[in-house]
């Protein structure tokens, strides 16, 4: 792990406000078994990212990483936090993770554009 802490901690320092670059090292922190430390670090991430995508992900992440830790109540308070305060047509991979351990259904899908 210590080659993936400096790769993900060069991007942190570059783009410190994008998902990717919590985001890997979470993973990483995740199949090491160590989920504590993953919600942890995402937790300290949150503040800094960006809103709308590179957020929800790293929310939703987060989420999960509480859960695999046996937090559940904490992992579903913040999984519904993030749905309420997204636009209520909002669709990213983070929402749709969000919704997919919720339980709920996904955003309907956006219709075509109107041909000219």
């Amino acid at each position: 792990m210590p080659r993936a802490e400096r790769i993900f901690g060069a991007l942190a320092h570059v783009r410190p406000d994008r998902a990717f670059a919590h985001v890997g090292p979470a993973i990483a922190l995740l199949n090491a078994g160590r989920a504590a430390e993953a919600a942890q670090q995402l937790m300290r991430a949150l503040p800094q990212l960006a809103p709308g995508e590179d957020a929800d992900t790293a929310s939703a992440l987060c989420a999960l990483a509480l859960q695999m830790e046996g937090r559940t109540s904490e992992s579903t308070r913040l999984l519904r936090d993030l749905l309420h305060n997204a636009a209520p047509d909002g669709d990213n991979d983070g929402l749709r993770l969000a919704r997919r351990m919720l339980g709920e259904p996904q955003a309907p899908a956006s219709p075509p554009p109107l041909s000219p």
